[in-house]
């Protein structure tokens, strides 16, 4: 009889772990966001990072199209819709740039590449919300496990040790700490529902 109990309590054990595992493996994933607006001198430009860097990307305005990139040195270059090449390194401190033709870019309608290197700046330390977020069964199955605990620690310790003895009953303290954990299971799944 025990051992039938036992393989039992395995099986639906067992049961548990495989179903919690498929729950867990449903995660949400948030897409990233790769684009962010700003407007420089009047002029609204998105900045729009290639997928899993921030290291290269596009900058799109109403005079054309900037492609920007990173080397391993630091050294910013921008390449402007016309072709010509800004490039800026941060020294010592200070920054290093470098333009290398007559006109100015204001002069050719262009932004500037300091005011640019800044909006690439800012928006390379947005965090993304890619994170990855509980699925909403699975916090549901949490504080259903939770709840059980409260509403049945007896039920709970039985499962956990009281199955291995004959005639034994738990103690308060034993029924009052499986409550707590629940309350705090209960907690948990409360927090990942609306995480």
């Amino acid at each position: 009889m025990t051992i039938q109990l036992t393989k039992k309590l395995t099986s639906i054990l067992l049961l548990f772990v495989c179903v919690v595992l498929l729950f867990a493996g449903c995660a949400n994933e948030k897409q990233e966001n790769n684009e962010y607006t700003e407007t420089i001198d009047g002029q609204e430009i998105t900045i729009s990072f290639n997928q899993g860097t921030k290291s290269e990307g596009v900058i799109t305005s109403e005079n054309g199209d900037y492609v920007f990139s990173y080397s391993f040195d630091g050294t910013l270059t921008i390449v402007y819709p016309n072709g010509y090449i800004y490039s800026q390194r941060s020294v010592n401190g200070g920054t290093v740039t470098s333009w290398d033709y007559n006109e100015d870019a204001e002069d050719l309608g262009f932004i500037i590449g300091y005011a640019l290197a800044w909006s690439i700046e800012s928006a390379s330390r947005v965090e993304p919300s890619n994170a990855k977020t509980v699925s909403p069964i699975l916090s549901i199955l949490i504080v259903a496990v939770g709840a059980w605990l409260v509403w049945k620690p007896k039920t709970a310790w039985w499962l956990a040790r009281g199955w291995m003895f004959k005639n034994v009953e738990p103690s308060d303290l034993a029924l009052g700490i499986y409550r707590g954990i629940g309350i705090v299971i209960v907690i948990i799944g409360v927090i990942s529902f609306f995480a």
